[in-house]
């Protein structure tokens, strides 16, 4: 935008005052608007996340921000004669930007120039929330007019989708299907196979059947609609911190915050302990006490219910494989910040421990505890979602979505299909195959110029295949130790370090003649790397 040297005059619009401020430069402007990112109620709401968007550029404390409150009508008369004029109204949660002010997008990204030598770099990442209306080159008439279209904001219910309305439900479906057919079925031996259908199939119909207190509508509908907009507020707090910002949780007590909308990452966990719950049930029923509760009637449901209640608190409030706990992660999603290992969060106590052990076999994860990459930051990917190709579970908003990403992986994988084909048959001809099974690729990978990386994933394979055979900790250790010391060596000592990787490498292929061709290929790709000069 090239707005640097214009007055623009911001006014603020909510049920309880209008503020309004003639002249503001476009820096502090553009930071505002940022602030509806975060979808606040009102205006002191949205001064609230201020610390979340401020750099150097603008003002370090709100109230050094030369906001007038008055009556809307004399905010009004003021934004008519104005040359370039911003108008946030919380009430119809409407965007409106008028006269010379250049219009923004909904999502946008600018670089404020920063007004001390900060390691951060100054990025502003503004996100509007779907049910924001935005309106850019608006008339100002427009701003008397009551907005069209309705306000949709998602309100997720989290009494009755992590409450005993579900434990009541999961209760009620298994102790139904304890008394039916399904369940002889379950115990006649084909156990493990039969009950997942019945994990799937209550998991589905607890999300697909409309409820009447949500007043009709069905559990699923509270997991969608704004999954895209709660990531990319995250997405841009990740970027910033990585660009030198603090890391600043959104606040947890405004007004908006209990039914507040859920990212991927809440989604997702949503799905992970429904399942828990729902095969915390069957287990049940097969314990003695279970059996005979189901057996005595009406009570068997409280029973179950309270079983039930406690592995939620025990599921929810414990780390799982070394990661952080669901709490942890569900409280960042709601917050909108990222989870980096070890990473302070300034509203958050908990803190992300490393989830890269130090007796980790993976040399790749073993790069990224050194810090190659930067922060590790930890997120879930959804497809897990995905393996039971049910709609319901989807990450999909609706079916049509669905259906047609369901056609473009059958479309990719044909295309795949026929492009390994092609190349295995390219590599007949030629005479060439592979050494590796995972890297196919003979370049050089993007961004690592010593090499490590590459040789991290070639490792990493050598490490599988010992692991296949068994009872090889202790030339799975000498391996990572012999790459880790070569990868760390500087220039003086790298020689002397690669003379001993390679030594390792030699050994482990007259052990294992799997490993020959993997061995000689690696050793390559050590001599090559040494011919270049390497990273001080």
């Amino acid at each position: 935008m090239d707005q640097e040297n214009q007055d623009i005059t911001l006014a603020v619009l909510d049920s309880a005052s209008s503020w309004i401020a003639e002249s503001l430069d476009e820096d502090t402007v553009l930071t505002i608007i940022a602030l509806i990112s975060e979808d606040p109620t009102n205006w002191q709401e949205a001064l609230s996340v201020w610390p979340r968007y401020r750099s150097s550029a603008v003002c370090e404390s709100t109230g050094d921000l030369p906001m007038e409150q008055t009556d809307r009508a004399s905010v009004l008369e003021t934004i008519r004669t104005a040359e370039s004029w911003v108008v946030i109204d919380f009430e119809n949660k409407r965007l409106s930007t008028g006269g010379q002010f250049e219009a923004i997008d909904r999502d946008s990204e600018f670089l404020l120039d920063q007004a001390d030598d900060s390691d951060f770099t100054g990025e502003l990442y503004i996100h509007l929330p779907p049910w924001w209306d935005l309106q850019s080159g608006a008339r100002f008439e427009s701003l008397h007019e009551v907005r069209q279209t309705p306000i949709q904001r998602p309100m997720v219910d989290r009494e009755i989708l992590y409450g005993q309305a579900f434990l009541t439900f999961v209760a009620s479906r298994a102790l139904e299907v304890f008394h039916s057919d399904e369940w002889t079925k379950c115990a006649a031996g084909t156990a493990q196979r039969d009950r997942y259908a019945l994990t799937v199939a209550t998991h589905k119909d607890w999300l697909m059947t409309p409820r009447v207190d949500l007043g009709g509508r069905i559990p699923r509908q509270m997991l969608h609609g704004a999954i895209h907009w709660a990531n990319e507020v995250t997405e841009g707090q990740r970027n910033r911190y990585e660009s030198g910002g603090p890391m600043i949780a959104a606040p947890d007590d405004w007004q908006g915050y209990p039914t507040a909308p859920m990212g991927s990452q809440e989604m997702c966990t949503y799905f992970d302990f429904c399942r828990e719950l729902i095969d915390a049930g069957w287990e049940w029923l097969e314990s003695k006490q279970g059996t005979q509760a189901a057996n005595r009637g009406e009570s068997a449901v409280t029973e179950l219910v309270e079983f039930l209640d406690q592995i939620k608190e025990n599921w929810l409030n414990n780390p799982h494989e070394g990661g952080p706990s669901p709490n942890f992660v569900i409280e960042c999603d709601r917050r909108r910040v990222p989870i980096g290992d070890g990473v302070q969060i300034e509203g958050i106590d908990a803190v992300a421990t490393t989830s890269h052990q130090g007796d980790c076999d993976c040399p790749i994860c073993a790069l990224m505890a050194d810090g190659m990459f930067g922060t590790s930051f930890s997120s879930i990917d959804g497809h897990h979602l995905e393996l039971d190709d049910e709609f319901a579970f989807s990450m999909n908003e609706s079916q049509e979505e669905w259906e047609e990403e369901q056609g473009s992986y059958q479309a990719y994988e044909a295309t795949f299909k026929a492009q390994e084909s092609d190349r295995k048959e390219a590599a007949q001809d030629d005479g060439i195959t592979s050494a590796w099974t995972t890297i196919r690729d003979p370049r050089p990978i993007p961004g690592d110029p010593s090499g490590h990386l590459k040789m991290a994933f070639m490792v990493a394979e050598i490490v599988s295949v010992l692991e296949d055979r068994g009872n090889r900790q202790t030339e799975i250790k000498d391996l990572n130790k012999a790459f880790a010391v070569y990868r760390r060596a500087k220039p003086p000592e790298a020689k002397k370090a690669k003379k001993k990787f390679k030594r390792i490498l030699e050994r482990l292929a007259k052990s294992h003649p799997e490993l020959v061709s993997r061995s000689a290929d690696l050793q390559s790709h050590l001599d090559e790397a040494h011919r270049r000069p390497l990273p001080l």
